[in-house]
């Protein structure tokens, strides 16, 4: 019986990462670190496993219905593989809430996984970036935040009309299913589910499908008219929605501080039932190649609840790899591969390899990240090898010393080997 191979493909919805792919995702991650760190935040990190009630009690039943992947330990624990990061950041916030000095400026990078049908801008396993202050209850969070997203994309040379982020309020739309709509309690949820898709259904569709959701004519009439209006039209109601008050004034705050890229669109809802305050969704304008929103975000002043601690005011987002990967292929803004390397070091027939450490070991006091040709191979070949992989700098032994070569120039020199830095300054 012939015995089966097995597969070389990674499990569905999951990605090996060869040398290539690892440079663009670092290119990407290392722009998420440092402008961070440049904002004052702090890295931190959470075990990937997670008792699956951290989820349930706030994330929204989609997710934990459907996405996670959960199984019964040897202890017979319900364990849920992390789908997001917000219950966590919340969990070891709420761990520590007395001895952490507010307000509380975090970020991390890492891996979560969901059970979603895979396809562009959406796979089972993705990386995140979150980034998220604690403890300040004015928009002044939202302005940081906002501050961040502008510094990101201008690092990562985002033409201005190929993004928008689009921001509504969670208090507005209270307002406007209470006192507009009046509807009851029970309706909310579908109601919300109903605008969360307005983008994706037509105009001459969209009334039907409200009905749906158990709203009269009248009703509908005045949501689509909603959802057709711009700021003007929220600054009417600040003085009785808190929500439109609290976007009012975000929103002069962008404009004194030339954020031109944030804008109000009262569609934008969050599916994620934690949100309390302002909800965020940056979106690809420039084209119709990726209609998924590149990230989310939002407040949610009552998280920390869950774990019988007092409210803590907090404001966030989820940045997914993924879908600004697709973002970034689809606008040429990814730089060339490169390998790293500054310098080569030959060895060819009758070469003592131990020179061959020895100087590289000078090279990388120096701060030179080498590589050394472990196999004596001719010189020519090892040059051409060199020079295919934009290798710049390539040492090459000639009877007792060593040559340097500048490859791009075409030089070649003897190399001192007691002033090393002084060729690369030269």
């Amino acid at each position: 019986m012939k015995k089966s191979l097995l597969s070389t493909q990674p499990y569905k919805g999951t990605q090996d990462y060869y040398p290539e792919d690892m440079f663009k995702r670092d290119y990407l991650f290392n722009i998420w670190r440092e402008t961070a760190k440049e904002f004052g935040y702090k890295e931190y990190d959470t075990p990937i496993l997670e008792d699956a009630d951290i989820y349930r009690a706030k994330s929204g039943d989609e997710l934990t219905n459907t996405q996670l992947y959960n199984f019964v330990d040897k202890g017979g624990r319900e364990i849920a593989i992390r789908p997001e990061m917000t219950p966590s950041l919340a969990r070891i916030i709420a761990a520590k809430y007395q001895q952490l000095p507010k307000p509380i400026r975090w970020f991390s990078i890492d891996k979560f996984y969901r059970y979603e049908k895979p396809q562009r801008g959406r796979t089972r396993e993705f990386f995140q970036l979150n980034i998220d202050i604690f403890g300040i209850t004015q928009m002044s969070a939202e302005i940081e935040i906002f501050k961040y997203i502008d510094s990101v994309m201008r690092k990562l040379k985002a033409p201005r009309n190929t993004w928008k982020v689009y921001v509504n309020n969670r208090y507005l739309m209270d307002y406007i299913f209470t006192k507009v709509l009046n509807l009851q309690a029970d309706q909310i949820s579908k109601v919300a589910r109903a605008i969360d898709n307005y983008t994706k259904i037509s105009p001459d569709e969209y009334p039907e499908y409200l009905s749906e959701t158990g709203l009269d004519k009248l009703q509908i009439g005045k949501l689509i008219d909603f959802l057709k209006q711009d700021l003007t039209y929220i600054e009417k109601l600040k003085g009785e929605s808190r929500g439109a008050k609290e976007l009012v004034e975000l929103f002069a705050m962008c404009k004194e501080l030339g954020l031109t890229s944030f804008e109000f669109k009262p569609y934008i809802m969050r599916g994620i039932t934690y949100y309390t305050g302002t909800v965020i969704e940056m979106f690809d304008i420039g084209g119709d190649k990726n209609p998924r929103a590149l990230f989310g975000g939002g407040r949610y002043d009552d998280l920390l609840e869950i774990f019988g601690k007092e409210k803590l005011p907090a404001f966030g987002i989820g940045w997914g790899s993924v879908t600004m990967m697709n973002y970034l292929e689809t606008y040429n803004l990814l730089p060339e591969y490169s390998e790293g390397l500054n310098a080569f070091i030959t060895l060819t027939p009758g070469q003592n390899l131990l020179e061959s450490f020895n100087l590289a070991d000078k090279l990388r006091d120096e701060g030179i990240k080498v590589e050394t040709q472990l196999k004596e191979e001719d010189l020519k070949k090892q040059l051409g090898t060199a020079n295919k992989r934009k290798i710049r700098y390539v040492f090459f032994k000639s009877g007792d010393k060593w040559i340097a070569k500048d490859m791009g120039k075409g030089i070649q020199s003897n190399l001192n080997l007691e002033d090393i830095k002084g060729y690369f300054v030269n």
